[in-house]
């Protein structure tokens, strides 16, 4: 804990704290009966919670059978959502596994403490509901806080999680969303559960974590943009060689406290798995959106993931009913999400809020070979004017022994390019999430390359500037212009290159390749158009009044 202002300290959360404050303590035990809504405490700030002790009986399952809200500052939508157990890092509704690390602390039989900085300014209210079928039983439960002086808290950011579960998840498609959130924060961590039910790869070969910040961020006030991509999912959590025989271990930031196999009638047994990953010395913040998905196959995954952001909060997920969070249920992707549909892969309906304002749409064409640098070399279909079309295939060029051929029947056709229409994600798109070969190992993406295509309007002749971040090689190509190589980088890194837009549509094409390089094969971009007045062409969006496009293109 260092200190800033003479009445200020910087916590080990980050947070700038009153550095004098009066100890205080809610503590209470009652019978929890089904169908029941409770409140736990209703405190009157400034304050911060600063410990968490809840336990009840471990029964299987019943920690799933009550969900914890908490409410800042007099706000509606809860900061907290989550059943009980899961927040305290117990997956699959487990009663009990030794948990040990800098925020979260379970004990036998079902101690369970977090000791999360909670700030508010005006009060808190932390609420219990029960499910109408749990059985009744006793709870017991400390809330440690800090009392401030009026007007003593100027912290703004305030502390969330979120859980959220999908059963069946996608294998090497869709990855698997943790968060989608909007404002300036700092993500602090995640716990991630899974139970194997496809037998076809290990549950780490489906990838690992990939965040990306700030890709509304134009350069302004030293704002960038960020890509952070892991490699295979045992490695998030500190482990190694564990996506089949891993020893349960907990640690300070990071670890794999639960580990198991069961027998589900298959040739090997069955991993469930309950892990957890903290940022604390490799801080995550984000001064405009963090979007975070984590790599998968077809399995039965939760997580549970905590953060710090301004208000207002912006929910991405809702929970399902009581049927559905318990493990082995189905629920499928998008039945819970509220991003619509494109933007962060969720259902949501048309009223839905997008991931990003300025998303934009495009279309991508891919994959084509270019483990030689063979489609980089030559001018692609997209590049020559083809126009977008869904049904069209054309021959990729990849070799008999390339992984793109690998005969798959959840992709038959992964060796030949096609065309997808495809949504950006607060101003990013990921080839990786559209291509991806259906073949065994861990998440390396196999070399290629694909292109991505927009359409930006202007209602003048106008100079503008598009903001680019990419890692390895891009090409542009606006209109008829020449191409511009803007080259390869090993890393995910933001450059301004000015253009020149016609009154009307402007056609933008970018191909980018993808080589193992320092992102573990990353292949994603971001991008922002951007007038001289500041304004921001959203790719795809055509104005109002501006005549139609031809049928095929994004703005059609």
């Amino acid at each position: 804990m260092t200190t800033g202002r003479s009445d200020e300290v910087i916590d080990a959360n980050g947070l700038r704290l009153p550095g004098r404050f009066t100890p205080d303590r809610a503590l209470a035990q009652f019978r929890a009966e089904p169908g029941g809504r409770y409140v736990l405490a209703d405190l009157e700030g400034p304050g911060c919670i600063r410990h968490l002790w809840m336990t009840t009986r471990a029964l299987p399952g019943i920690n799933r059978s009550m969900i914890l809200r908490l409410y800042w500052d007099g706000a509606t939508v809860p900061a907290v959502e989550a059943p009980l157990g899961d927040f305290f890092g117990m997956c699959h509704g487990v009663g009990y596994y030794p948990i040990n690390n800098q925020f979260l602390s379970v004990q036998d039989q079902s101690g369970y403490n977090a000791y999360f900085a909670m700030p508010f300014e005006r009060g808190a209210r932390l609420e219990l509901e029960v499910a109408p079928d749990a059985p009744a039983r006793p709870l017991y439960y400390h809330v440690d806080w800090h009392r401030y002086r009026p007007g003593a808290l100027r912290e703004p950011l305030r502390f969330h999680a979120a859980w959220r579960r999908e059963n069946p998840t996608q294998a090497y498609g869709e990855e698997y969303l943790v968060l989608d959130a909007v404002g300036r924060g700092r993500l602090l961590g995640f716990v991630y559960g899974v139970r194997l039910l496809d037998d076809a790869d290990r549950w780490s070969h489906g990838g690992a974590e990939n965040l990306y910040l700030d890709g509304e961020a134009i350069g302004e006030e030293g704002v960038e943009p960020a890509y952070l991509r892991g490699s295979g999912g045992e490695d998030t959590f500190g482990t190694s060689y564990g996506g089949a025989l891993h020893r349960p271990e907990t640690h300070l930031y990071a670890g794999i406290p639960y580990y198991t196999h069961e027998d589900v009638g298959q040739a090997r047994p069955a991993q469930r798995l309950g892990a957890y990953r903290f940022f604390v010395p490799d801080a995550i913040p984000f001064e405009r959106s963090l979007h975070f998905r984590f790599g998968c196959v077809a399995n039965d995954i939760c997580s549970t993931v905590y953060w710090y952001q301004t208000a207002p909060h912006r929910p991405f997920v809702r929970l399902p009913g009581w049927d559905r969070l318990q493990p082995g249920t189905e629920l499928r992707r998008g039945s819970v999400d509220l991003l619509a549909a494109g933007g962060a892969g969720g259902a949501g309906g048309p009223e839905a809020p997008r991931a990003g304002g300025e998303d934009g749409e495009w279309w991508l064409c891919g994959p084509f070979e270019d483990a030689t640098g063979q489609a980089m070399a030559r001018a692609l279909p997209p590049e020559e004017g083809a126009a977008p079309d869904e049904a069209a295939r054309y021959d990729g060029g990849f070799g008999a022994e390339s992984p793109w051929r690998t005969p798959n029947p959840g992709k038959p056709e992964q060796h030949l390019a096609r065309w997808v229409r495809r949504r950006a994600v607060h101003g990013f798109v990921d080839f990786a999430h559209v291509f991806r070969p259906w073949t065994r190992g861990v998440s390396v993406q196999w070399p290629a390359a694909a292109c991505a295509v927009t359409d930006l309007w202007a209602d003048e002749d106008t100079p503008a500037t598009l903001h680019l971040a990419w890692d390895d090689r891009l090409i542009l190509r606006l209109n008829d212009d020449p191409p511009v190589d803007l080259g390869a980088q090993s890393a995910f890194r933001r450059r301004a290159v000015p253009v020149r837009l016609r009154a009307g549509r402007n056609r933008l094409v970018l191909k980018l390749n993808n080589t193992r390089g320092l992102t573990w094969g990353g292949w994603c971009f971001s991008c922002r158009a951007v007038l001289p007045d500041g304004r921001v062409l959203v790719p795809g969006e055509r104005p109002e009044g501006a005549p139609a496009a031809a049928p095929g293109t994004i703005s059609g």
